[in-house]
């Protein structure tokens, strides 16, 4: 969740924690040049009590949490632009239209997930990746094609990576998955995860187990990388948003993998 988010969510605040959050939520336009002094003023609080809301939030104070915020309401914004995920183009449209509104959804796909996809959940995982023996995907549809295409890349880092499903032998890669391998399952909507007698399986094992998804509920997982749903899962007529979205996050693992490895 993001920090916007969270702050609408109020979970697990104080009643304290609640007033500020209220008052925050109902002046986004002013907290951007607000400082924490003000903010306690207005709310009739404490600087500690605003500190300790933040830190629930997982920020290190409010300075983190104020630049933050301003960047969840601005993208929040943008999300909110003419940009339609679903049918950026039409059928009447020139190829000089179509170059342009392609472009405008890719640069707000990319803009989107950078803004909001868990940067330590992808830094633990790529550390998980790079000291594992086997790292196995699973993927379906489109996102068999991006997994395919990190699988490959995988190799360059000299590591071995089995796309389990892409033969027919799921049950034969999950029987040899052991706890130094990562399990690593793709699946925009969250319909296409593994089993659940898959799952319970490599749990025994302790293999390592992420998901790559939209869908933040996701359980049983080590690891979940969520991006934003703009995408429909039914009326759209392609998939730019959410496979440009697995990409990008492909991509921004294999970077690290990549610096963390020294080659």
């Amino acid at each position: 969740m993001t920090v916007l988010e969270k702050l609408e969510a109020m979970q697990d605040f104080t009643y304290v924690e609640q007033k500020i959050a209220t008052y925050i939520l109902k002046n986004k336009d002013e907290i951007g040049d607000m400082t924490i002094s003000e903010l306690a003023a207005f709310t009739y609080t404490s600087n500690a009590a605003i500190v300790r809301m933040c830190r629930k939030m997982e920020m290190k104070g409010y300075k983190e949490f104020r630049v933050q915020l301003v960047r969840d309401i601005e993208r929040r914004q943008r999300e909110q632009s003419p940009i339609d995920m679903d049918r950026p183009f039409y059928k009447k449209d020139s190829a000089p239209d179509i170059v342009r509104q392609i472009w405008d959804l890719m640069t707000e796909t990319v803009r989107t997930c950078y803004e909001t996809i868990p940067v330590k959940e992808l830094e633990k995982v790529t550390d998980w990746i790079l000291t594992a023996d086997t790292v196995y995907l699973y993927a379906v549809g489109d996102s068999l094609v991006n997994a395919i295409g990190f699988a490959n890349r995988l190799i360059k880092l000299k590591k071995q990576a089995v796309i389990i499903n892409q033969y027919g032998e799921t049950g034969t890669h999950i029987r040899n998955a052991g706890e130094k391998d990562v399990m690593l399952v793709i699946t925009y909507s969250g319909h296409n995860l593994l089993d659940h007698k898959f799952l319970v399986s490599l749990k025994r094992k302790r293999c390592r187990l992420v998901a790559i998804s939209s869908q933040a509920d996701i359980k049983g997982y080590d690891a979940v990388i969520q991006f934003p749903a703009r995408e429909s899962y039914d009326e759209k007529i392609a998939t730019y948003y959410s496979q440009t979205s697995i990409q990008y996050i492909l991509n921004c693992i294999y970077g690290i993998a990549f610096a963390k490895s020294g080659d």
